[in-house]
C-alpha cells in the first residue's frame, strides 16, 4: 500500500508552446489511477494570457485538474517554494517546470521512489531526471554501473523532482532562518547563480546537513532549455535526457548500501571507492577528478585528482569512462594523481587542460569555435 500518491504541480510563467509540449506528455502517462493536476502561474498580465488559456482549456483524464493564477509577481524561487507548499496540504508533491517532458512511467517510478525513502533521514527529495552532465563545469558525468535503480548525489534536482511533506518541511525550516550561503562549503559557481535560484539555497541544505537526492539511472523527464529566467537564448539541447520508455522493476537500495554516492561537485565519495578498492584504505582523502574543487576547503590530507601534483603517490591514466575506473582497474598513467593536498599544484596552461578535458569527454579532434562560443554562452547565461 502506498503511503504517498503525490500531486503533480505543474510550474508556468510565459512560454504557452512549452506549457502545451508538457500538458501533451502529462496525458500520455502510465500506470496511475488518479492524480490531482495543479498548474500554477506565475503572473505578468497580460503577456501571458495564452497560458492560461492552454492551462484552462487543457482536459486532464486522472483526476481533478486546478488552475492558480498567481495575484502577483512572484518570481521563480518564490514561486517553486509556494509550490512545493502543497506538500503540506497534500503529502507529497511532483513538481514540474514548464519547459520538462515527461516519460510515460515518472509518476509510477516517484510515487514508488517517496515511498521507499520516505523515512530515510539522509534522503533530502527525489529527482526525476537523470544527470547526463555534472553541472559545475558541463562535463560529462557517468555514474558507475551497479545493480540498483538509481544512485545518490548530494545535488538538488530542478528538471523534475519530488517531495514528501517531511523532506519538504526540514528544508523550509532551515530556510526560513535566512542562512547566509557563504559559510557553507558549496561550489563557487552555485554560490554565484542569481538570487531567482530556489536550487543553490537547496544545495547549501543538502550539504549543511549531509542529505543527498535519489536520481534513477533512466531519466524519467528530459528539458528543452527553452529560452526562460536562467536561460537567454537556446544554444543547445543540452537538458535532453534519454527517456525510460518501457515498463520494469525498479531496484531501490538504502544509502548506505550503495556504491553509487556523489557529493556536491558530483565526485564519488572516497567511501565507495573504498568498497570496490582498498588501494587508499589507510589513507583519509576526496576525490578530485573533474579538478574543480576549492583546495582550502578540502579537509582531507590527501587528494585524488586530475590537477598536477610536484609529488604523487599513485599516478593514473585517464582513458576509461567514468573516470573512476582508471583507478578502480588501476591503469597507470600520468594523469590522476594521489597525492598530498598541499603537493597538488593550479593547472598553469588552461589551454592545453580544456582540450585535454575536451577529447576525453567528447572527441579526439580539437574543439571548434563553435564549442568555444557554445562553451562561452553556456557560462555566461546559465
Amino acid at each position: 500500500m502506498n503511503k504517498y500518491n503525490p500531486v503533480i504541480i505543474v510550474v508556468a510563467f510565459n512560454r504557452p508552446e512549452s506549457l502545451k509540449r508538457l500538458l501533451q506528455s502529462l496525458k500520455g502517462v502510465k500506470k496511475i489511477d488518479k492524480a490531482k493536476l495543479i498548474i500554477s502561474i506565475d503572473n505578468q498580465e497580460p503577456h501571458n494570457f495564452d497560458v492560461k488559456k492552454i492551462a484552462e482549456e487543457f482536459e486532464w483524464p486522472f483526476g481533478e485538474k486546478e488552475v492558480v493564477y498567481q495575484k502577483q509577481r512572484l518570481g521563480l524561487r518564490k514561486h517553486i517554494l509556494q509550490c512545493g507548499d502543497y506538500a503540506l496540504t497534500y503529502g507529497s508533491v511532483i513538481i514540474l517546470e514548464d519547459d520538462l517532458f515527461v516519460s510515460p512511467y515518472f509518476y509510477d517510478y516517484a510515487v514508488q521512489a517517496l515511498n521507499f525513502y520516505s523515512e530515510d533521514e539522509n534522503i533530502g527529495g527525489i529527482s526525476l531526471y537523470s544527470q547526463p552532465r555534472e553541472e559545475i563545469t558541463e562535463k560529462l558525468f557517468y555514474p558507475i554501473q551497479d545493480d540498483s535503480s538509481i544512485y545518490f548525489l548530494q545535488f538538488p534536482s530542478s528538471w523534475g523532482q519530488a517531495w514528501t511533506v517531511k523532506q519538504w518541511l526540514k528544508f523550509r525550516e532551515w530556510y526560513n532562518t535566512n542562512p547566509y550561503l557563504n559559510e557553507i562549503n558549496i561550489p563557487d559557481r552555485v554560490l554565484h547563480w542569481p538570487e531567482t535560484s530556489w536550487k543553490k539555497y537547496f544545495c547549501a541544505y543538502l550539504v549543511n546537513f549531509n542529505k543527498y537526492f535519489v536520481f534513477p539511472r533512466i531519466s524519467l523527464t528530459t528539458n528543452f532549455n527553452d529560452v526562460g529566467t536562467h536561460l537567454k537564448m537556446v544554444i543547445n539541447y543540452d537538458g535532453q535526457a534519454p527517456l525510460k520508455v518501457i515498463d520494469s522493476e525498479y531496484r531501490f537500495i538504502e544509502l548506505e548500501q550503495s556504491l553509487c554516492i556523489y557529493d556536491v561537485y558530483f565526485e564519488l565519495m572516497a567511501s565507495c571507492l573504498n568498497k570496490m578498492n582498498n588501494k587508499f584504505i589507510e589513507f583519509s582523502y576526496e576525490l578530485d577528478l573533474f579538478g574543480n574543487k576549492n583546495l582550502s576547503k578540502i579537509n582531507t590530507p590527501f587528494i585524488l585528482t586530475s590537477r598536477p601534483s610536484t609529488k604523487s603517490l599513485f599516478s593514473f591514466k585517464r582513458s576509461l569512462k567514468p573516470h573512476e575506473l582508471n583507478v578502480l582497474f588501476d591503469l597507470q598513467g600520468n594523469d590522476l594523481n594521489f597525492s598530498r593536498k598541499k603537493d597538488v599544484r593550479p593547472v598553469k596552461n588552461k589551454k592545453a587542460q580544456f582540450i585535454s578535458d575536451y577529447q576525453y569527454n567528447f572527441s579526439r579532434r580539437l574543439p571548434s569555435i563553435k564549442l568555444l562560443l557554445y562553451n562561452y554562452f553556456l557560462r555566461r547565461f546559465k
